[in-house]
């Protein structure tokens, strides 16, 4: 991959970070950034390993296990600041890549918390 194309798909990834609760179709994304489809998807693969949709959606769950731990706010409320309107489908979009429902996720790093000294 060209130094130019790499940066691009850097450039690309900031902007998915700080915009990750909006809709990204990937024409939209194209177009925004000047690159055809298929570089975009071959760049992203690359550097993430992950396709752009992924990519999005291991995000939000990141931000959603640091949200289950940092603040005593419902799960139904975390799934809808993630963007879910069902609190069913994001714990299984969670469970999928934590192997953990958020609950679990939740009880499990609040008992280590309390054994640490």
């Amino acid at each position: 991959m060209k130094r130019k194309d790499a940066q691009l798909i850097r450039e690309i990834r900031e902007f998915l970070d700080q915009h990750l609760y909006e809709d990204h179709p990937i024409i939209d994304i194209c177009r925004r950034f000047t690159i055809n489809r298929e570089k975009l998807q071959a760049g992203f693969h690359d550097q993430v390993q992950s396709t752009v949709h992924a990519y999005i959606i291991r995000q939000r769950m990141e931000k959603a296990a640091r949200r289950l731990l940092d603040s005593d706010d419902s799960i139904k409320a975390i799934a809808l600041n993630s963007g879910y309107k069902k609190q069913r489908s994001f714990n299984k979009t969670f469970k999928s890549i934590f192997q953990l429902t958020p609950a679990a996720y939740r009880r499990l790093h609040q008992a280590r918390e309390e054994i640490r000294p």
